[in-house]
């Protein structure tokens, strides 16, 4: 019965927004999921987003800690090396200084057992002198004393003495030749 009436079959006549309400009910049932999604899933997502957010900010935050921490490192590290550094160059100071030292030490004991030698070969060789010299003049002695009993002996011919000294100046030439060659050497 209405509808002959027509307002139901003519398409005018019905309302375009708010056609049998669905789109009340559209709206409602929006309405519900959004505030659902905002009551139940917001919270967990803001919450693992803040979380994130939290994990992030910690770990740049490390990462600068480490940063710091290593600059640190190598700085002291570095302190370290040079004071290594140092150490070992007063080190090798020290021992060139000592080896200097040792060097002079050594050249200095050298030297006065050098001096030390020299004056015990000087004294030697002066006793040496001084034994030829003594066997020289006991030896001269001698000869002079051959040569006046030859002298004595055998007559004053003056030839013959004069024989008997050119004799004995040779026989002591000989003997000294050969003392006064072993001396000097």
């Amino acid at each position: 019965m209405l509808g002959n009436l027509g307002v139901a079959d003519h398409p005018a006549a019905s309302l375009f927004l708010l056609p049998n309400f669905t789109f009340i009910l559209e709206l409602i049932a929006f309405l519900l999921v959004l505030g659902f999604i905002a009551k139940w899933v917001l919270p967990p997502l803001r919450k693992a987003m803040a979380a994130r957010e939290a994990q992030i900010r910690g770990a740049i935050e490390a990462a600068e800690d480490a940063r710091r921490e290593a600059a640190e490192t190598v700085a002291r590290r570095r302190e370290a090396l040079e004071a290594a550094r140092a150490e070992a160059r007063q080190i090798v100071d020290q021992a060139n200084e000592m080896a200097d030292q040792l060097r002079e030490e050594g050249r200095r004991r050298g030297q006065e057992e050098y001096e030390r030698l020299m004056a015990a070969a000087r004294s030697e060789i002066e006793l040496e002198r001084q034994r030829a010299r003594d066997e020289v003049m006991s030896d001269l002695g001698d000869l002079v004393l051959r040569a006046a009993e030859r002298v004595i002996g055998s007559g004053l011919d003056d030839s013959r003495h004069r024989a008997l000294v050119d004799e004995a100046i040779a026989a002591a030439r000989t003997s000294g030749d050969g003392q006064g060659g072993e001396a000097g050497a």
